[in-house]
């Protein structure tokens, strides 16, 4: 045991509590002579707080009562804090909450089981507020309200800025290879395209790390994602509710294609991981690379480059996206905002969560125009507008649509699955057995649908188990809870009835 790392984290746990207490709204006067309230908002944001208090100072321009004081510590730091502060009555009156015990889509869940949370004060909120956030079914999930009642505001999608699965590429690569403007949309389309880089680039076609299983699932989901019905990155199928995902016929035929690459000598070699993936494609040693939203700031930012392209996916036989078997899935935005139990201001937190909402107010236009995030109630073509001029994202909008789809979320269909520990124990016993599988299948070949359904046996015995004794004890829990076998994994699922 390191104690002195565990005395460095009390202590910075104390500061920040310490911090929390000598300032806090709840803990001190939050109302000066003058009828001035005062608000804390915390999280854990630091490169954002200028801004944040940027924001506030705008803000007091339209509520001179209200004064909007945001304070951001260190991520590590603020989870300690934040119940600590709960727990001595100084809380900030609007805080962030980002990681449930159970898992995403249970935030909302963990703070009223904590008795954190205050509703929003719907005598200050326009009639059109639930309408703002876009693929909330009007926040009436139970991710978002209780018993009529507003809890949260969400925040971007966790798959990042405009989600996952982009195919990015060097543009000089590209036109040592005679493919400007004939950019691959096919399967086809893309070997031809992965000889010609080799033979008149002099470069590898395609980089991508296999190091773990985040780094494989940069590939899977993007690759596989628009090329399977319903992909799933938990591998759990939702035509079956089970672990079946591995061996279904399109999982198969997408990773055999992949491997023809490695096969071929198409992809760049070795073991490495994202960095060096991504570096071979700014060093000219690769054309292509599988990524997400996020590479159009990370390319510019992290290596200087700025001479990448951005293109969908190839799909099988027919022209992406008119020939994606699926698309890639996202579920709702995530809850993220809350305003206090302990909170004296309720109202005033509530109007300072409405300002920031407004689609079109200063807070969504100076966010995006600071290049943080895409924001879940401002409007594409206003995001296209406001977006820095040298950030790339705005490449991406018109792709998004394309790409991403909103998906089946076990956990809106099933809130008993926050207590379930059917996940946790495949997970335990797996031990990422899909991803180095898949790392070694993709390296060295093999007879993939025979260790897929290896791996599957194996994940299947445990997660029935478990799922049938969570069941006998009353929770309500099932492998139906994964299961929407009509969806067609192409148009937006309907979540509220």
């Amino acid at each position: 045991m390191n104690l002195n790392r565990i005395t460095r984290a009390a202590l910075a746990a104390g500061l920040a509590l310490a911090t929390l207490a000598a300032c806090n709204s709840n803990g001190a006067k939050s109302e000066n002579d003058n009828g001035v309230v005062t608000i804390k908002w915390q999280g854990y944001s630091q490169e954002r707080l200028e801004f944040y208090r940027e924001a506030a100072a705008e803000f007091r321009k339209e509520f001179p009562n209200i004064n909007v004081v945001p304070e951001e510590l260190a991520e590590a730091d603020y989870k300690q804090a934040l119940p600590l502060s709960f727990r001595s009555k100084n809380s900030p009156d609007i805080f962030t909450f980002t990681w449930p015990a159970a898992g995403e889509y249970f935030e909302l869940a963990d703070v009223i089981g904590n008795k954190w949370a205050a509703p929003l004060d719907d005598s200050v909120l326009p009639a059109d507020f639930r309408s703002r956030f876009r693929d909330t079914s009007n926040l009436m999930e139970p991710i978002y309200s209780q018993g009529g009642k507003i809890y949260t505001t969400p925040r971007p999608p966790a798959t990042g800025t405009i989600g996952f699965g982009y195919m990015y590429f060097n543009k000089d690569v590209i036109a040592k290879a005679g493919l400007t403007g004939k950019l691959p949309a096919t399967w086809a389309e893309f070997t031809a395209a992965c000889q010609a880089v080799k033979e008149k680039a002099g470069a590898s076609c395609l980089a991508q790390s296999t190091q773990g299983p985040d780094e494989i699932e940069r590939l899977l989901t993007t690759f596989v994602g628009v090329n399977k019905k319903g992909y799933t990155p938990s591998k759990v199928s939702l035509q079956t509710g089970k672990f079946t995902e591995t061996s279904d016929p399109q999982f198969v035929e997408a990773l055999q294609y992949i491997r023809s690459l490695y096969e071929q000598q198409y992809v760049f070699p070795g073991q490495y991981d994202k960095i060096a993936a991504r570096q071979a494609v700014v060093g000219g040693k690769a054309a292509f690379y599988f990524d997400g939203g996020w590479m159009s700031s990370v390319f510019p930012q992290t290596f200087k480059f700025k001479n990448f392209g951005v293109a969908l996916p190839p799909a099988k036989t027919t022209a992406a996206p008119g020939g994606y078997a699926g698309r890639i899935a996202q579920g709702p935005p995530l809850p993220e905002l809350f305003i206090s139990s302990q909170s004296k201001h309720p109202k005033e937190a509530t109007q300072f969560l409405e300002w920031m909402t407004r689609p079109k107010g200063w807070f969504s236009e100076h966010f995006t125009a600071k290049g943080f995030d895409l924001l879940p109630w401002i409007d594409p073509a206003d995001a296209a507008k406001w977006l820095p001029k040298d950030n790339l994202a705005r490449e991406l909008l018109p792709l998004d649509p394309k790409v991403h789809v909103l998906a089946p979320v076990p956990a809106l269909k099933c809130p008993d699955l926050a207590k379930s520990e059917a996940m946790s124990k495949v997970d335990r016993i797996q031990e990422n057995l899909v991803h180095s599988t898949v790392n070694k299948y993709l390296q060295s070949g093999g007879d993939w649908p025979a260790l897929a359904k290896g791996i599957e046996d194996k994940q299947n015995k445990v997660f029935e188990a478990q799922l049938s004794k969570e069941a006998a004890s009353g929770l309500k829990v099932s492998t139906d809870c994964y299961a929407e076998p009509d969806w067609d994994g192409l148009t937006p699922f309907k979540f509220s009835k």
